[in-house]
């Protein structure tokens, strides 16, 4: 005859804490619909600008700015849209694009510190507008790599 014995909570076996680690997919969704929200409004505000809802303090609406000018604020009205439905999604081609709209800011903000004369000057953002978008691109590059890898790792469950 066997006689069992009722387990106590204190014959438990032994074990490990769970580690809380931070969830990087979720992180990078949340960053990337934020993004989204900030490129669709950048945007939308160049569509403004074309339509002559908003200008500029310095024109009085977009036929009169030059014709560069006037391509750059074409350029971002579409591609800025474009980026903000891919980050939106969440698919890599949506970061893909936003990151060559954030190259291409950054690219002329350099060309105006440095000098180069033209359109740059007044196309140019503020050095605020360049130091956040560096940040965030940053941060773009720490979290989706820490995604992925995070989903790579066969520990995690």
């Amino acid at each position: 005859m066997s006689i069992t014995k009722q387990r106590l909570s204190s014959d438990a076996p032994i074990q490990a804490e769970p580690e809380h680690r931070l969830d990087w997919s979720k992180i990078l969704t949340v960053f990337l619909r934020t993004l989204a929200i900030l490129s669709l409004v950048r945007g939308l505000s160049n569509w403004a600008t074309i339509c002559g809802l908003w200008s500029g303090a310095e024109t009085s609406g977009f036929e009169d700015l030059a014709p560069a000018h006037q391509a750059t604020i074409v350029f971002f009205a579409v591609i800025e849209l474009v980026a903000g439905v891919g980050l939106w999604l969440t698919s890599a081609w949506g970061g893909v694009v936003w990151l060559l709209a954030a190259l291409v800011s950054l690219t002329i903000d350099a060309s105006a510190w440095f000098g180069v004369p033209g359109w740059v000057n007044i196309a140019a953002r503020p050095h605020l507008a360049t130091l956040a978008d560096l940040a965030l691109m940053a941060f773009y590059l720490v979290a989706a790599g820490a995604a992925a890898r995070q989903s790579d790792d066969p520990d995690d469950e």
